[in-house]
């Protein structure tokens, strides 16, 4: 009995052995040099992340961000990078991960709401906090293919936006295009009367 017991859990051991080989034989790791990031509204930027794969199998990997951070990075993209096996963490290769942050704060307009406006900067610092998250990718999303299994791992690094108010004075520039469209119908109107005047007297 006490035999049958040992091979049970001589199998067992062996098994879970097997089971946990296969998950550490890939994987990824992440590198990051900040995690805040000031950046102004209505702004194009990219940050770069680095990425390793110490275990003995290839992997490909991209960056995407948490739930609560992508309303405020809109036009995220990021490449699927491929990193070799046996990348270790002081050879980390770069992953570029670029987004745009929309218009957070209210501007002061005079018309219909989005017409001579002015931004002032009153309202307090709008900041948001997530991960940016780097899973694994089947090879051929890096190839612009569409089968693959889907992420198999995923590790993440906190990240924290605060975005920056830009001030900018009252824009009358739309007054005084009207002023001048205005005032060249006047003169228009002007000159066509003085033609016609001219017209009827040499008559």
């Amino acid at each position: 009995m006490k035999r049958k017991n040992l091979l049970f859990f001589e199998i067992i051991f062996v098994f879970g052995i097997f089971i946990f080989s296969s998950f550490v034989s890939a994987g990824v790791g992440i590198k990051w040099g900040q995690e805040t990031a000031l950046i102004p509204e209505s702004t194009s930027t990219c940050m770069t992340y680095g990425v390793y794969n110490p275990w003995p199998r290839d992997s490909y990997v991209k960056i995407d961000v948490s739930d609560n951070l992508k309303p405020i990075l809109t036009e995220a993209k990021s490449e699927v990078k491929y990193v070799p096996a046996q990348t270790a963490s002081v050879n980390s290769l770069p992953v570029e991960f670029c987004f745009r942050t929309p218009k957070v704060y209210e501007k002061d307009c005079l018309l219909f709401g989005c017409l001579i406006c002015k931004q002032d900067c009153k309202e307090s610092q709008k900041v948001y906090t997530g991960e940016v998250i780097l899973s694994e990718s089947p090879k051929e999303a890096a190839i612009g293919g569409t089968g693959g299994s889907s992420t198999t791992m995923a590790i993440s690094a906190p990240l924290q936006i605060k975005v920056q108010c830009k001030e900018s004075p009252r824009n009358y520039s739309l007054v005084f295009v009207c002023v001048a469209v205005v005032a060249l119908l006047l003169l228009g109107v002007s000159f066509l009367k003085k033609k016609g005047s001219v017209k009827s007297k040499k008559r």
